[in-house]
């Protein structure tokens, strides 16, 4: 598995192949970069039994996505409510398994 992070803010809207493994999670499907960092698969809400856990290459588009609900920007709601914050996710093109 790819030890470096990208710099998702320099591939924006850029094709990109990645490898990891495919892992399952209430939010979706996840490709784990790292042990400890995955990236969502955009419309992809689950992989397949045969494909979970396995080492993939996925080719895919970085795209930026909020998460959480829009925050009210009156005064009351500012104060102790989390924002919504901007996250990276994947827009799966294909992908195959490697092992």
């Amino acid at each position: 598995m790819s030890t470096e992070i990208p710099d998702w803010t320099k591939l924006e809207d850029q094709e990109v192949s990645l490898s990891g493994t495919a892992e399952n999670a209430k939010a979706g499907a996840l490709l784990m970069i790292r042990d400890d960092y995955a990236i969502l698969i955009r419309d992809l809400s689950r992989w397949d039994e045969e494909t979970v856990g396995k080492t993939v290459n996925v080719e895919a588009i970085v795209r930026r996505a909020r998460s959480g609900p829009k925050a009210d920007k009156s005064d009351e709601a500012i104060q102790g409510t989390a924002s919504n914050r901007e996250t990276w996710v994947l827009e799966l093109k294909q992908f195959r398994v490697l092992d």
